[in-house]
């Protein structure tokens, strides 16, 4: 081929013109060898520095315990992988990737962790040539996490038959037998060992007290555990004894909880393990040493077996270290509530329900301050857990007002992705920018490549395909000071929300300020306000969102999303059949018409986000309220619990959920899997600080206490569950004060009975409209 271009050329050029142009062409194609060769080479020390890092966390007893050093030697390997996906630096860069979130795992017994190394083993699993020597370690780590963190069992057996159909020959074959007998019971009733060099991972499932009983403990494990408990004994009488000591002393404890058929001693081991770090953080005062303790205790309760009396001790003791040392109050009340209610007989029981007395007497906790603005760094934001296959991204909506913007990627299934920001290049007339990969993603064929955007700080976005396998989402602003980014599921969503340089403020805290004793003074003659003086007080309340003209009400679920149902038992063809009796979604759109009308009467302007029987998507509903700058959002709802007898009225804002209840009834709400509402208290406790939050809580307090007041007067057996926090979706994104309203028990007979009468509704409007008329008297006696 070159022979017949350089014989064309000859013909057009003179001799010499060829000469210069071949030299020409052997120039480029050096200097682009040389510029391959040089980002090889860069990529090859960045492997080698990122595992130099894996290897120095991983061999350390206190860097390991650390989160923080796995996140960054994560993010290490992401670089290589991002600086030539297709080399073969990327498949070993996923493997240590997923490394990490293993690690991660096996210190957090967070299913979130697990599920993030199981899907980056995969992918590590995929991009290596057929036949690497590295796919069944991939695949065998992927079952071992699959079944004892997951507990997948199906998942892990079909690849460990694939590490014995493929890998014959490979070193993995051996582990994959023992797990596989494991899976089907056919071999030990422990979990799964770890490969290679990964650290003993203690077991999820325990055996029989029976086969534990029968199996007798190697006198050394007896002997070493009960050497160890004397010397944390003499240690913790040691005022002088310094932390090596009790590192070492911790991790024997935690070699002990590892050893095979250790009966009960495993549990014991790893309780003292909890006792060693939480005396070390009394001396040091350290947050990773209380941490290591409570995820000690807690491997602790997964190793006793369940009729082991010293179960609840280590779950009381992981409570109280989070309450008293780590400060996470939400995780503390979810474990001291199950102390309370899985162990009635216990010796805990009174000391857990002492402290759960406490958080419930202290109240909510308001949100922390607005931390300020930050450049935003390169952030892996990755979800896990996809239905598999190449994902199509459908479709970018996007919402603006003038300091705010949300933004909603829409795709067929879930997928990991990574966000990332550019500052603004003045010189090649580049504004602020921000764009988002999408892994495993192509882009649906109908779907504009550019949208030119007129209104609030957006001004455009663009889609494209930034590889064969992922699709780049780029958003162009006129200004931006910080965002937030999370997702919903069913369908799976991106939602990114954009805040300019006037968004995000924090809330005024004069509005709803507690009164002071005003301090005693000689009193002033009094001054008639003029009409001036009525006009400026309400323009300044105005400017300071303090004035309640425009209110939107949301009727919760609608279309195909029914929300919770009440069913009913009837005769048909000589059979019971149960049916659908009442939907909550009929019952919030009625409830909302009732409510309007009764607004509207007192002069209010009201907007709602749906007046027929049509699916409204969580993000867009507060965000209606934003565009039409609504003073308020009022959420309706019908709340719902597997057990019949629950009842009550109660009502929600912003914030973190203070028990196990709260968190399934967001969970119904946001449409999410239960196991995840977890990860989702964090994304909303990163979003709070951004919305009127202190507000929220003052107006679900009036609303509460007029609606109980009011519905008590007619109905009897009315129950006050009070104005609580939680993470619902639906009132992130607000920027006015937001309450989502649970109207009864849909699944209780007696409140279903109330809801599919008028008359309840009436009343509930009438607690409700009570309650922004309480709120509102409030606001005006802290104005101006």
């Amino acid at each position: 081929m070159l022979h017949v271009m350089f014989a064309t050329l000859s013909s057009r050029l003179g001799a010499r013109a060829l000469g210069r142009c071949v030299a020409l062409v052997l120039a480029a194609a050096l200097v682009l060898s040389l510029t391959g060769v040089a980002h090889a080479a860069g990529q090859r020390e960045a492997f080698t520095d990122a595992l130099a890092r894996f290897k120095t966390v991983s061999d350390s007893q206190r860097l390991s315990q650390r989160k923080d050093m796995w996140l960054d030697a994560h993010a290490r390997f992401l670089r290589v992988l991002n600086m030539d996906p297709n080399s073969p630096y990327a498949p070993k860069s996923l493997y240590y990737m997923a490394r990490c979130h293993e690690e991660l795992a096996l210190k957090s017994w967070l299913k979130s962790d697990a599920r993030r190394a199981v899907d980056a083993f995969q992918r590590a699993a995929n991009r290596f040539p057929a036949g690497h020597s590295w796919v069944d370690d991939c695949l065998y780590r992927k079952a071992a996490l699959a079944y004892g963190r997951l507990g997948d069992r199906a998942g892990a057996e079909a690849d460990l038959k694939l590490i014995l159909r493929n890998h014959a020959g490979g070193d993995q074959v051996a582990a994959a037998r023992k797990l596989l007998a494991e899976i089907r019971g056919e071999g030990a009733t422990s979990k799964a060992a770890p490969a290679r060099d990964e650290k003993p991972a203690a077991p999820a499932a325990k055996v029989a007290p029976a086969a534990q009983k029968a199996r007798p403990v190697p006198a050394k494990v007896r002997a070493d555990y009960t050497a160890a408990v004397e010397r944390h004994r003499a240690l913790k009488a040691d005022s002088k004894a310094g932390r090596d000591a009790f590192l070492r002393l911790a991790r024997t404890f935690s070699e002990l909880s590892a050893v095979r058929d250790a009966g009960t001693y495993a549990g014991r081991s790893a309780y003292f393990e909890g006792h060693t770090y939480v005396e070390l953080g009394r001396r040091s005062q350290r947050k990773d040493d209380f941490q290591a303790a409570a995820d000690a205790y807690q491997r602790a309760f997964d190793l006793f077996d369940p009729a082991d009396s010293w179960r609840d001790d280590a779950l009381y003791r992981k409570g109280h270290v989070e309450f008293a040392y780590l400060h996470d109050e939400d995780q503390a009340y979810a474990d001291l509530l199950r102390v309370v209610r899985e162990f009635a007989d216990g010796d805990q029981r009174a000391a857990a329900r002492r402290i759960l007395d406490e958080m419930d007497s202290a109240g909510a906790t308001s949100a922390p301050s607005a931390p300020a603005a930050a450049p935003v760094a390169v952030t892996p934001s990755g979800t896990s857990g996809g239905s598999g296959g190449v994902a199509r991204l459908t479709d970018v909506r996007h919402s603006s007002g003038d300091d705010f913007t949300r933004v909603v990627l829409d795709i067929d299934h879930e997928v990991r992705f990574e966000d990332h920001t550019l500052p603004p290049d003045p010189q090649h007339a580049k504004s602020h920018r921000m764009f988002i990969d999408l892994h495993g993603t192509r882009l649906a064929p109908d779907l504009a490549a550019r949208v030119d955007v007129k209104d609030g700080i957006l001004s455009g976005v663009r889609a494209g395909q930034n590889d064969a396998q992922t699709a780049r989402v780029v958003l162009d602003f006129q200004e931006l000071n910080k965002y937030h980014l999370f997702t919903l599921e069913n369908p799976f969503r991106i939602v990114i929300d954009v805040f300019g340089e006037n968004g995000a403020a924090p809330s005024a805290p004069t509005a709803v300020a507690v009164a002071q004793p005003a301090p005693r003074r000689t009193p002033e003659p009094p001054h008639k306000p003029t009409a001036k003086d009525k006009q400026v007080a309400k323009d300044v309340l105005s400017q300071l969102g303090m004035t309640i003209q425009t209110i939107m009400i949301d009727a919760g679920h609608g279309g195909k999303d029914p929300g919770a149902l009440d069913y009913e038992t009837v005769k048909s063809g000589g059979k019971n059949k149960r049916r659908i009796r009442t939907k909550e979604k009929d019952v919030t759109l009625r409830l909302s018409r009732i409510l309007g009308a009764k607004f509207e009467a007192r002069g209010y302007r009201v907007l709602y986000t749906r007046t027929g029987d049509k699916k409204v998507q969580l993000e867009d509903r507060a965000m209606a309220a934003n565009l039409k700058k609504a003073d308020l959002f009022v959420s309706l709802h019908c709340n719902a619990n597997h057990d019949a007898s629950v009842r009550g009225f109660e009502t929600y804002y912003l914030g973190k959920a203070r028990n196990d209840i709260v968190l399934r009834l967001a969970a119904k709400e946001n449409n999410v899997d239960p196991v995840r509402i977890s990860d989702t208290q964090k994304i909303v406790m990163d979003l709070v600080h951004s919305f009127k939050i202190k507000e929220s809580q003052v107006l679900a307090k009036h609303v509460q206490k007029n609606c109980v007041s009011t519905l008590r007067r007619k109905y009897k057996g009315v129950r006050d569950h009070g104005s609580r926090s939680a993470p619902f979706f639906v009132l992130i994104g607000a920027r006015m004060p937001a309450i989502l309203v649970e109207t009864g028990y849909i699944s209780n007979p007696t409140e279903a009975q109330w809801l599919r009468s008028d008359a309840y509704l009436d009343r509930v409007a009438d607690g409700i409209v009570g309650g922004v008329e309480a709120y509102r008297k409030e606001l005006a006696q802290v104005g101006p």
